[in-house]
């Protein structure tokens, strides 16, 4: 299945919920739900501690130590979802395989496959 739109070949669709029937979801690994905010939270952290260089005397033990923290946690979630990998990979061409009708974001055409 080609994923882009047939009318202006945009690669921005999202499948349309079919009356009646359940939705199909893709089996999202805990190890991504884990590695997300872990990564967001160690972007935080590292942009107060660059802000604190550049505008004070530097960051505080306790905000080196946490973002050193969240850093391995970030390693971990990391590693533990590069093992999750193929399974969330087969889940995902499952999920879109099953999909039916789609709608594009940019040109609001619908069409079924």
């Amino acid at each position: 299945m080609q994923y882009r739109c047939p009318k202006c070949q945009s690669p921005k669709i999202m499948p349309v919920a079919q009356p009646g029937e359940t939705a199909a979801r893709p089996v999202v690994p805990k190890s991504l739900v884990f590695l997300i905010p872990a990564v967001l939270l160690l972007l935080l952290l590292v942009s107060i501690s660059i802000a604190l260089w550049l505008f004070s005397n530097g960051a505080g033990q306790t905000l080196q130590i946490a973002t050193v923290v969240v850093f391995i946690v970030c390693v971990i979630a990391g590693f533990m979802f590069y093992r999750d990998l193929p399974d969330f990979k087969i889940s995902m061409q499952s999920f879109m395989q099953s999909q039916k009708k789609w709608k594009c974001r940019e040109c609001n055409n619908e069409w079924e496959v």
